[in-house]
């Protein structure tokens, strides 16, 4: 599973925040890969788990690598979806 968590805004940068669990074999490196080309801190990792968050001044860069992990499987948890990301920002 691969789940956004939090999306939070302090009055200087943007931070979108993830956890994958239940990942399958493989696929931690994977994901650890990708995760760190799109420069997320990666928080904690082990056999099948991966937390990490991203910091970003601009929301335009936020919210395209939002869109890029879509495409990757993830998706907001049913409980928090933080507030929506929309295009219109800048």
């Amino acid at each position: 599973m691969k789940k956004f968590v939090k999306f939070s805004y302090d009055d200087e940068n943007y931070k979108l925040e993830i956890y994958c669990y239940i990942l399958k074999v493989g696929e931690v490196e994977e994901l650890v890969k990708s995760l760190e080309g799109k420069n997320f801190k990666l928080t904690f990792i082990d056999a099948d788990n991966i937390r990490g968050e991203l910091e970003l001044a601009e929301y335009s860069k936020i919210v395209e690598i939002r869109k890029q992990l879509e495409e990757e499987g993830f998706a907001w948890s049913e409980e928090k979806a933080g507030f929506s990301l929309k295009e219109g920002r800048s």
